[in-house]
């Protein structure tokens, strides 16, 4: 089934206008996201990358064995529409105000003297080499993450076609495998894809940013933070090192973010949210889920836990 568009920006315009409402997030931050998540959707369905032969991923029995279809590194994407989005991103970054704008202007010239080449960051990006971002972080140390943002946005439409082409090669369950009588919990049970022995994406190979809890019983579901692929995980489990002893594994919630939760592993001291809005009129958008509940990024930090992955936006 070809990926809807039209409802996908429907779908975008309503979370936005649930984020509008949220005081503890800057009108700033709120417009630039909206305005780059509406371009990479209105992107996403002209990008034109070579999508990789299906003989070339990784054999099903390998893949439910926790190899990835294909490394990131691998990904192919589309150069021409990648170079124009990174430079509609740059006007947009320079026509506001204070140190991002300062940072992208200096980027830009870094670009025009060649000291800087799209296609080397481009590269490093896909590789996941955040020495290369870091040294350049230096040189804008008001706005450090303004390369990454640039780069991560005008990536991701290409990313997202490949991996959504890449994830219909995914093993699933072989419904013969059901026995026994007639049971709707089960039924729904072998509809679904495997849940996952490992927290990594079974595309890509990626770390996920964000969980989310699906369905009546709350089936555990990760989204991926290079090429967004949302897959099935084990309920209870961390989402790094694949811890699964539950003395070892806690949450907390905070009374203004309902709907989210902050799962933290003692083992690694890593966090991630999680997003239920099984029993709420909420949409959900894992890329903005993850601003929405901003203010536990911050309880986590002071509990003395981090992050195990930047943002979907490149901080």
């Amino acid at each position: 089934m070809s990926f809807d568009y039209s409802k996908a920006r429907r779908k975008l315009d309503k979370k936005i206008s649930e984020l509008k409402d949220k005081p503890f997030l800057p009108e700033e931050l709120i417009a630039l996201i909206s305005t780059v998540a509406r371009i990479q959707l209105e992107a996403q369905e002209s990008a034109a990358p070579v999508i990789p032969d299906p003989e070339t991923l990784t054999a099903p029995e390998e893949n439910l064995q926790g190899h990835p279809l294909l490394l990131r590194d691998k990904f192919p994407y589309d150069y021409e529409q990648a170079c124009e989005l990174f430079k509609k991103f740059s006007t947009i970054l320079k026509d506001s105000h204070g140190s991002i704008a300062e940072a992208t202007d200096f980027i830009s010239t870094q670009l025009i003297s060649g000291d800087l080449e799209l296609k080397t960051a481009f590269t490093a990006y896909l590789k996941g080499d955040d020495t290369f971002f870091s040294k350049w972080g230096e040189k804008t140390p008001e706005a450090p993450r303004t390369l990454n943002f640039l780069v991560q946005s005008a990536l991701t439409p290409s990313v997202k076609v490949v991996a959504m082409e890449l994830s219909k090669h995914l093993p699933t369950r072989d419904p013969e495998e059901r026995t026994g009588p007639a049971n709707k919990e089960l039924d729904l049970e072998i509809s679904l894809p495997p849940a996952r022995n490992h927290g990594h994406c079974p595309v890509c190979g990626s770390i996920a940013f964000i969980h989310t809890l699906h369905h009546k019983q709350g089936f555990r579901y990760a989204n991926c933070s290079f090429c967004h692929t949302e897959y099935r995980v084990r309920r209870l489990a961390c989402g790094y090192c694949d811890e699964g002893d539950p003395q070892k594994l806690k949450f907390f919630t905070v009374d203004e973010n309902p709907g989210y939760k902050v799962d933290v592993c003692e083992s690694c001291k890593n966090y991630m949210k999680t997003a239920d809005f099984r029993e709420m009129d909420k949409i959900s958008i894992p890329a903005l889920d993850d601003l929405e509940s901003l203010p536990l990024d911050f309880v986590a930090v002071e509990e003395g836990y981090k992050r195990g992955t930047l943002s979907v936006w490149g901080f």
